[in-house]
């Protein structure tokens, strides 16, 4: 299965989250009629009447069609849609009584539409955690203890870059742009930008400059979609403390932080995802999970690490370090709403 739903529902179900259980899938597009003609659809349903058959899963069309927990029951709802359906399908999982939502990054399209989101799940006790999987990433974590032992932010730059595997022609970078039309920052690298709310602690108030890497960088024109095909920037904030972030769209399938010497530029080490006993994983992940986006693979630890810390603390009460709140992903949105007029201006 391709989505990134089908790849959450596929770790549960084999048994690779403790003290979690699949009982019902939602999916609106693959029940609808206009959907016949469409790839994945014969797909989809042999994948449904499978898990129906060998598993009493339940599937469904609209969430309000699945039924209320039972009195006691704990009720994880993981929402992995199309970015500008989030807002009902929170609404709808809110409704039905669910206990903890796992909401996919970005969230919501617009920083008004999340903020209402979270508004309404706090007014109904309902935790949301969201999908930034790189919050937990081990690249990650030995990327900043390694800066943090060779000095502070005065003496080490750390750029956390991010790299997807589109051709670079022009048919499938505007397919890119088109799929992903909320933009670079809002999609892409809202995972660094997460990493900078969480750990940098950079918002739109704390920002004192931004900076983009007009070498490194390319703002292009696609149809009537204007968005980065690459881009490099830096940010420094009020308090002195500077963080990079990288994204290119045709760049591979990894993520790296690259830490450098600040005085000169020299690369002191990097890190990235996957590692290596990641990659040797891959072909066993990819004959058990069959025809999946290659970086569901390359991010296979993360996803399950993140939802292992989510469950955890939904039915033990346990802290789960690392992953951001719906009021980090506000943060984040907020960001990327900011950075974006300025890179563009920039990059002019």
């Amino acid at each position: 299965m391709k989505s990134m739903g089908a790849y959450h529902a596929l770790q549960i179900l084999d048994g690779r989250v403790p003290d979690a259980a699949l009982e019902y899938v939602v999916e609106p597009w693959f029940f609808n009629e206009a959907s016949k003609s469409a790839p994945g659809y014969e797909e989809f349903h042999a994948w449904r009447k499978t898990l129906e058959t060998d598993r009493n899963i339940q599937f469904f069309s609209k969430v309000a069609d699945v039924p209320a927990p039972k009195e006691g029951d704990i009720r994880l709802a993981i929402i992995s849609a199309r970015t500008s359906d989030n807002p009902d399908l929170l609404k709808a999982c809110v409704a039905n009584g669910c206990t903890a939502i796992y909401l996919e990054k970005p969230g919501a399209t617009t920083v008004e539409d999340l903020e209402a989101m979270r508004d309404l799940a706090a007014a109904k006790g309902v935790a949301v955690h969201m999908g930034f999987n790189k919050n937990v990433s081990g690249y990650l974590t030995k990327s900043m203890e390694f800066a943090k032992t060779h000095g502070d932010s005065s003496k080490t730059n750390v750029t956390f870059l991010h790299n997807n595997n589109y051709p670079n022609t022009t048919e499938a970078l505007s397919e890119c742009f088109e799929r992903n039309a909320e933009g670079m920052l809002k999609n892409m690298a809202i995972h660094e930008l997460a990493i900078c709310v969480t750990y940098y602690g950079v918002t739109v108030d704390t920002i004192d400059s931004v900076t983009a890497d007009r070498e490194y960088s390319s703002l292009r024109t696609l149809g009537n979609l204007t968005d980065f095909d690459k881009l490099k920037f830096s940010i420094t904030t009020k308090s002195g403390v500077s963080i990079s972030v990288a994204a290119d769209r045709c760049g591979g399938d990894d993520s790296v932080g690259i830490v450098t010497d600040a005085s000169n530029g020299t690369e002191l080490a990097r890190f990235s995802m996957p590692d290596t006993e990641t990659i040797e994983r891959i072909p066993a992940l990819r004959e058990t999970y069959g025809d999946a986006m290659p970086y569901f693979f390359a991010q296979d630890p993360d996803y399950l690490e993140l939802k292992n810390r989510v469950v955890q603390s939904v039915v033990h009460g346990t802290h789960p370090d690392g992953v951001a709140s719906i009021d980090v992903a506000v943060e984040t949105l907020k960001v990327a709403e900011y950075l974006t007029p300025i890179l563009q201006e920039q990059l002019k």
